[in-house]
């Protein structure tokens, strides 16, 4: 555990010790199998110490610098603190839209029953509604009340647990009903409405959005690359020799050199533009950390792409 604790030490100098209690908090939401920051960073190191050794012996057996193996094995190492933590981050992502996305059904069925009975009452028949992502998260406020904590309390633990603006609006309108003692069926009715509204546009919002995000998809991971690798070929098989002898521009050694240093300034253009592409996308919907799995997904291919497409040149 000694590890473990080094690490989270070493992330809280880092990100600060509020960033690594939010994403406990998403830990939580996501209903993780790793419910603490301790046996999050204690799967981390697992995973990042069997890396690490896997590619260490892979590196040696083709004979790879023993400083570059170091220096590669230590950052393998922290692979799965990263990769493990987009996930859960993209996770609660996700699930916060589905939630949102389900709101106006729910508040529809809980206008129904929320004026006949106290908000302690209309917690409990909340947690019980087959809405199965908002259910969990009234099933805890149900939980943390009768476990002693106030009304009031339970709901900001809410608000902060799901960082949702909707999901904050809604709560907010229970709590202002509880503390004036006011009917909320009418709220709640009109709220719905107002969000399936919100839902409705941004579909069609999408929709139009779509032709977009294929094209950028096509043209950064197979189109662009593709063709640049084809010229890249073509130029290639070209004999740089034959002209040498008329002494005719750049000798054949220097056009070779010339030749390898656009090859370079080729590929590092073809992951920008996947890199440009995958900002691009994730910011297309609404959710800018969705630029990490575009990225993983588009760069990898385009290269790929390219160096297949050199061989059809």
């Amino acid at each position: 555990m000694d590890a473990v604790d080094f690490f989270k030490n070493f992330f809280e100098i880092i990100f600060g010790k509020e960033k690594i209690i939010n994403f406990e908090d998403t830990l939580i939401v996501n209903e993780s199998r790793f419910k603490k920051i301790e046996k999050f960073i204690f799967a981390c190191v697992l995973e990042g110490i069997f890396l690490t050794i896997f590619s260490m012996i892979i590196l040696f057996f083709i004979n790879f610098e023993i400083n570059k193996t170091i220096f590669i094995s230590i950052l393998i190492f922290f692979v799965p603190f990263l990769i493990n933590f987009l996930w859960q981050d993209l996770f609660f992502e996700k699930r916060k839209r589905k939630k949102e996305s389900l709101l106006p059904e729910f508040l529809l069925e809980v206008s129904v029953f929320c004026d006949e009975n106290s908000i302690i009452k209309n917690v409990e028949k909340m947690s019980k509604i087959d809405i199965s992502l908002i259910k969990n998260d009234f099933e805890r406020v149900d939980r943390e009340i009768k476990n002693g904590s106030s009304v009031k309390e339970s709901f900001e633990r809410m608000k902060k647990l799901n960082k949702s603006k909707t999901i904050n609006r809604v709560i907010d309108i229970f709590l202002q009903c509880y503390e004036n003692g006011l009917k909320m069926s009418f709220l709640l009715k009109e709220t719905a409405e107002d969000l399936m509204e919100n839902n409705a546009i941004l579909k069609e919002q999408q929709a139009v959005m779509l032709v977009t995000k294929y094209t950028l998809l096509l043209s950064s991971a197979l189109i662009v690359p593709s063709i640049l690798g084809i010229i890249i070929g073509l130029v290639n098989n070209l004999n740089f020799d034959f002209a040498e002898g008329f002494e005719i521009g750049l000798s054949a050694v220097e056009k070779k050199e010339l030749f390898s240093f656009s090859v370079l300034g080729t590929t590092i253009y073809i992951i920008e533009f996947a890199l440009l592409s995958s900002f691009f996308l994730g910011l297309q919907e609404g959710n800018k950390k969705q630029f990490w799995i575009y990225a993983m997904i588009i760069v990898p291919i385009a290269l790929i792409c390219f160096f297949l497409a050199q061989t059809m040149g």
